[in-house]
């Protein structure tokens, strides 16, 4: 438990980023819950999300600064990972207290449910989002997060019935909210995972090479109500290399507009090397090693060494 609870901290140190700071030194204790009668119930709440926010950034900068001690001497890793669940633990009662106290707040119970997910309790995190959803069934996000829950329990126990729930409550959430970009996002990014195009024909009742064009779709639908949004244009963008036949022309003109939308170089490379794959996909390669050319961020080495294997794959020696 403690091992694989490291490792998924790491990779939120990996994917976020911290700031040092020494785990055994001497630190003021996280303030206590307090008492029930001392102030109004969102108060209460909020102190319980603060605790939660203070323990993941507290845990995060123990173990940036403690990354070569861990690699090191095991023993080390064990007594920090002993830490970690101690803290987490604490949280988890936080949660726990203040809904015996509130059964009926849904804001507490999907917090909770998402710091479950985060700890890997997925039987726990399930029970928070369904009872959620049965105190209000009109709620598009507890829908959103449950189809996420278990699109995340179908890639990793790859059980199909997971799949078709997880369609069910993407469903739910879009009839409820059809406005929101996020959900339209996030299920088309589920239609366009290969394992789940089985599951997804049959539950839309279309054939499966229709999946990526309905994937599309809702890529599309997601980036006209946030034209701004980078993330969503740019995998409508990358959504093209999944449709057969290939519309280049259209590709070609999403990722120019995703182009303008760049926020940073390295936002800025990361679409070079996409279209690069895209000029593969269409046979152009010298286009893809002039693409290539442009992209020098260390960060993406590991992308563009695929982009550049890809080519010596299909080139004939």
């Amino acid at each position: 438990m403690l091992i694989r609870l490291a490792s998924l901290l790491t990779l939120l140190v990996f994917l976020n980023g911290c700031s040092l700071y020494w785990w055994r030194e001497t630190k003021p204790l996280l303030p206590s819950v307090p008492p029930p009668q001392a102030f109004g119930v969102e108060q209460q709440f909020q102190t319980v999300l603060a605790r939660d926010d203070q323990t993941m950034s507290q845990i995060c900068q123990w173990l940036d600064e403690s990354l070569e001690i861990r690699r090191k001497d095991p023993s080390f890793a064990f007594e920090l990972g002993q830490q970690i669940h101690r803290r987490l633990n604490l949280v988890k009662i936080a949660y726990e207290n203040f809904l015996e106290r509130h059964p009926d707040h849904n804001g507490a119970r999907s917090a909770f449910a998402s710091f479950l997910t985060f700890m890997r309790d997925e039987k726990g995190a399930l029970t928070q989002w369904n009872r959620v959803i049965l105190s209000d069934e009109k709620n598009a996000a507890a829908w959103n997060n449950l189809a996420n829950h278990y699109s995340s329990l179908a890639l990793e126990s790859d059980q199909s019935d997971f799949i078709k729930r997880a369609f069910n409550a993407y469903d739910q959430a879009l009839s409820i909210a059809p406005k929101q970009p996020l959900y339209h996002n996030n299920l088309a990014v589920a239609l366009g995972l290969k394992d789940f195009r089985r599951e997804a024909a049959a539950h839309y009742k279309i054939s499966e090479n229709k999946i990526p064009e309905r994937a599309l779709k809702h890529f599309k639908t997601s980036h006209k109500l946030a034209p701004e949004n980078f993330v969503y244009a740019a995998d409508m963008a990358e959504a093209y290399l999944s449709v057969s036949p290939l519309r280049k022309a259209e590709a070609q003109a999403s990722w120019r507009m995703t182009r303008k939308l760049t926020n940073d170089p390295r936002q800025l490379e990361w679409v070079e090397l996409q279209v690069a794959f895209l000029e593969i996909e269409d046979g152009q390669y010298a286009a893809a090693e002039m693409l290539l050319k442009k992209v020098t961020d260390p960060t993406l080495d590991t992308l563009k060494a695929k982009v550049i294997a890809a080519i010596k794959s299909v080139r004939k020696p």
